[in-house]
């Protein structure tokens, strides 16, 4: 491919990108909503959905990510592609992040950032393998009951995940996901600069955002949204 051609995928996922975030938005004021009015069957068949939309989103930043301007070249794009296509979607995220950080310094000479390979690595387990799982699940139509690979049996575990979604936990998920975009982004584009004057901001912001969600609950929720008009229901966003 041609810097050009790169290029136009980076653009075109970046629409992508921005769509399926506003979707999401308006799932989330669907859900609270919902909430307001108690009716549990469309909060969990919503709450799917935008368990749903999330890992879709995901896969289009990771997309985006990945034919970032000026990041990598196309041969180390094929190699990731084919890390994803063969491993999953968390799988390529991890092999994109340890390519890009191999340009920043040796990480086995350097323990700071073999510390940020670690923190990056637990984000992208706890919210890009875990969610995954439960959309591969659902694109199969398992949205009660999720069945083991070759649907031949229940797999308790996952059905007990599916059944136990949350918004609240989603909706923080996905703000988390978006300062690791953040991360990433200036990892691939600017591994010099962007990445090491950005990356402490980041982690601060994200550890003081869980810090101050850490109480939410689909309870604590139901709670403020009976003290707000319909019309004020949105998702809280990073700054």
């Amino acid at each position: 491919m041609q810097d050009s051609e790169i290029l136009a995928i980076y653009v075109a996922q970046s629409e992508n990108v921005s769509y399926c975030y506003k979707i999401l938005e308006g799932i989330q004021r669907d859900i609270n909503r919902e909430i307001k009015k108690s009716n549990i069957f469309q909060i969990n068949v919503k709450t799917k959905l935008l368990s749903l939309v999330y890992s879709s989103w995901s896969e289009a930043q990771f997309t985006q990510i990945l034919f970032t301007e000026n990041g990598f070249r196309y041969t180390e794009i094929c190699k990731i592609k084919s890390h994803k296509t063969k491993n999953g979607i968390a799988e390529g995220w991890k092999y994109m992040i340890e390519l890009a950080l191999a340009k920043v310094g040796n990480l086995e000479l350097k323990p700071d950032l073999k510390d940020r390979l670690d923190r990056l690595l637990i984000l992208v387990s706890v919210y890009i393998k875990e969610p995954s799982l439960i959309r591969n699940k659902m694109a199969h139509g398992q949205w009660l009951h999720a069945l083991n690979s070759e649907n031949t049996a229940l797999n308790s575990e996952l059905s007990q995940k599916l059944a136990k979604l949350d918004s609240v936990e989603i909706g923080k998920g996905i703000q988390v996901h978006r300062y690791l975009g953040f991360i990433v982004r200036d990892l691939v584009q600017s591994p010099k600069a962007s990445f090491h004057n950005h990356y402490w901001t980041n982690i601060v912001n994200l550890e003081q955002y869980l810090k101050s969600t850490e109480k939410w609950t689909l309870a604590s929720k139901k709670t403020q949204l009976s003290k707000k008009p319909i019309q004020n229901m949105h998702m809280a966003k990073v700054k």
